[in-house]
């Protein structure tokens, strides 16, 4: 895993909670466990990230290095049957709707700084209505498009997935912004250890089970106050 300047440069820039992803309005059902009183300190928070890393290890994590595959041999097809399992995977309608809207913020904003040829025919598909642009296609082809390795691209969709449920605690229990840092931090290994079971699969290995995060995800949409959107 080895970085020149400018790939660097821009990873960071797109994985920055300033790039224009709309990430940020998203907790990704945290808000309805904190509601419940099921996450109410660091170490449950903790665990909840956790089980959304492994997870993500038997979804999104297979979906964004199959995207990097396909941006290389150009096969749009590939990507449309990505879009559909991302859409399969995530059977409440705000978590799907949120895939989808971050997927295609992070697609015109990573265009906007880092323009592409296959990046912009992969968003005019979307447009004619033959792709999602689910939010791990939309990375995967991202990182693809700069040159990165899939651990590298792996990793960074990890701690992104933490980085927002740390992010959106400080608004939603009790705690800081050193203790949510220092469960950021803790992350680290988990995230190394998804990433590679998840760069071990393919797309025969495609399927999660967490019932859980489903149903505080379809409870989120009747809640009666909301600070966020999913």
């Amino acid at each position: 895993m080895q970085f020149a300047a400018p790939q660097l440069l821009m990873l960071l820039q797109w994985m920055d909670s300033a790039f224009p992803t709309g990430a940020f309005a998203h907790s990704g059902g945290l808000e309805t466990y904190a509601q419940a009183d099921v996450v109410r300190t660091a170490r449950d928070l903790a665990a909840l990230i956790a089980v959304k890393l492994e997870n993500a290890a038997h979804t999104d994590l297979i979906v964004v290095h199959s995207a990097m595959a396909a941006y290389r041999e150009a096969d749009f097809v590939q990507l449309a049957y990505l879009d559909s399992l991302c859409a399969a995977s995530k059977p409440a309608k705000e978590t799907r709707e949120a895939s989808e809207k971050i997927g295609r913020r992070m697609l015109a904003s990573v265009l906007n700084v880092q323009p592409d040829a296959r990046l912009s025919e992969y968003r005019a598909r979307i447009e004619r209505g033959e792709g999602s642009g689910h939010h791990a296609v939309a990375h995967g082809l991202a990182c693809a498009a700069l040159g990165l390795d899939a651990r590298s691209a792996l990793l960074a969709f990890g701690y992104g997935l933490a980085a927002n449920q740390t992010a959106a605690s400080l608004k939603l229990i009790s705690i800081g912004q050193t203790q949510a840092q220092a469960v950021l931090g803790a992350c680290g290994s988990a995230i190394a250890e998804v990433v590679e079971a998840a760069l071990g699969r393919t797309l025969d290995d495609f399927g999660g089970f967490a019932l859980g995060l489903d149903i505080r995800a379809m409870q989120h949409e009747g809640l009666f106050q909301r600070l966020f959107i999913s």
